[in-house]
């Protein structure tokens, strides 16, 4: 009898402990909403950890020469879509998401000279979380100007606290976008070593690499190369040398010249050896 009203009185302390507990656990209540950009890793997967994330992550390129050679018109204006998340609860309405510029003093961008300004309503019409959502794409309009085909503009930018949504972590929270009228490296290039297996990166490689394949080669087809056969990898890296030498070739036989750089020196697929 004894030991039962041991057991009785125990449990009733165990009763209480948990209902203790249960009053001390925090309840998610707050009603704010944060937007963070979406990184990924050179495996494909979503970085979450802020210190995982690299400056390469943070940063994008636009050509107006890349993008025309490969869709074969000549763009004037086009659309840059960046990939947002949001943290906290989802919402039955659609919610607007607001960029703003962050001056850099490096040749910065202008609002409606080299992209479209973020406050523009028809832009804003298009920039939203879509409701019962987490994530979305948002777009940056870029424009053709003519001070491009001078120099490179810098486009950095961040979350726009609008009362709906608030800048996330610092890490995800600012993106860079880099605008020109030129050939130039995309961003991924040293990520992945491409010096090691197409040779040192020049514009005019770019150019022949573009024409020879019908592919970009920017950010967009490098995580898609990389992200395959490492054996195809190889295997291009070898048919452009071959390709050179029966291009130079043709060529020659015709009169003209050989491909060469704007120095002078022949265009070269040779690939940087690793020093093993």
């Amino acid at each position: 009898m004894k030991k039962k009203r041991m057991n009785i009185l125990w449990a009733g302390v165990c009763l209480l402990a948990l209902s203790a507990c249960e009053k001390d656990l925090p309840v998610y209540e707050t009603e704010g909403a944060w937007l963070n950009f979406v990184y990924y890793d050179y495996n494909g997967d979503q970085v979450t950890a802020m210190e995982n994330v690299e400056e390469t992550m943070c940063e994008s390129h636009y050509s107006f020469v890349l993008q025309s050679a490969t869709k074969g018109e000549e763009i004037q204006q086009d659309t840059f879509w960046i990939e947002v998340s949001t943290m906290g609860f989802l919402s039955d309405q659609n919610r607007t998401v607001e960029l703003q510029q962050i001056a850099t003093g490096e040749n910065d961008a202008v609002p409606g000279v080299h992209y479209v300004a973020f406050n523009d309503p028809q832009l804003l019409a298009k920039s939203y979380v879509p409701a019962g959502q987490n994530a979305t794409r948002v777009p940056i309009v870029v424009m053709r100007d003519a001070s491009l085909a001078d120099h490179d503009v810098t486009l950095q930018f961040t979350f726009k606290d609008n009362g709906i949504f608030k800048p996330g972590y610092e890490a995800f929270a600012t993106h860079t976008l880099y605008i020109s009228d030129k050939l130039a490296k995309p961003g991924l290039w040293d990520t992945y070593y491409c010096d090691y297996n197409f040779g040192t990166y020049t514009p005019a490689k770019h150019e022949l690499m573009i024409e020879w394949t019908g592919n970009a080669w920017d950010d967009a087809y490098l995580e898609e190369l990389f992200g395959g056969d490492s054996g195809y990898v190889t295997y291009l890296g070898q048919w452009f040398q071959q390709k050179l030498v029966e291009e130079n070739a043709a060529r020659e036989a015709q009169g003209l010249d050989i491909y060469r750089e704007p120095d002078g020196s022949p265009v070269s697929f040779e690939p940087l050896s690793w020093g093993y």
